[in-house]
């Protein structure tokens, strides 16, 4: 009896102790659930707010200078707008990324690597509205294209280049291929003349860019 007795509160105990495991789990992985929860959230309002704060510094000069206003329709291949798109939009990047206070930006990489994809992002729009639209002519549209598919290669050859630099020890690099020239920010607590020398070979490299036209600048 004594025996039975004893075999039934151990019974009991393993199934108390089953059901409060239970429940702790559960109570455990709902809090963990929860946590996970209101981080992403955080996150996501961060990334909101992070991509408020660069709209506001780049928008207004895209929405500027690229404006589809229909003054500006491509009807005549003798006006090579085209051209003059990419060079509006090359100076709005270099303009926003090498200026003295974006430099002294916490975020500089995070917040200026998006501004410039942005501000592209503005001109291929715009290419595509030339493309798409009945009254271009077939050379514009043909150079439209082309542009695009440049614009692509020239964003892919920036992030290579960004690769190989931060390969070199740099914590990290912000790039920007123009015509014939190139920028260059990177996260250094002194630019040497061995660090220039480095980025100098790099760009001459991937980009075939003289050094004469690469500009090397540190993170303020």
């Amino acid at each position: 009896m004594y025996i039975k007795k004893k075999t039934a509160l151990i019974v009991s105990l393993i199934c108390l102790l089953v059901v409060v495991g239970y429940v702790n789990h559960e109570l455990t992985k709902r809090s963990l659930m929860q946590s996970s929860s209101d981080y992403q959230q955080h996150e996501e309002n961060q990334l909101m707010e992070l991509s408020k704060t660069i709209a506001d510094d780049t928008v207004e000069i895209s929405l500027e200078d690229l404006s589809t206003n229909e003054e500006v329709e491509i009807v005549d291949s003798k006006n090579d707008t085209i051209k003059d798109l990419r060079m509006v939009t090359e100076d709005n990047i270099e303009s926003v990324i090498t200026k003295e206070e974006s430099l002294n930006s916490n975020n500089y990489f995070i917040e200026h690597r998006l501004s410039r994809d942005k501000l592209r992002a503005t001109l291929i729009d715009r290419l595509y509205e030339i493309i798409n639209n009945e009254n271009t002519n077939e050379d514009i549209r043909t150079k439209a294209q082309n542009e695009i598919i440049e614009l692509g290669q020239v964003a892919e050859l920036e992030l290579n280049i960004e690769g190989l630099i931060k390969a070199k020890g740099f914590e990290d690099a912000l790039v920007f291929l123009g015509d014939n020239s190139a920028r260059v920010v990177v996260s250094v607590d002194e630019l040497t003349e061995q660090d220039v020398v480095k980025i100098y070979e790099i760009i001459k490299s991937e980009a075939n860019i003289e050094t004469t036209n690469i500009k090397i600048m540190k993170k303020l």
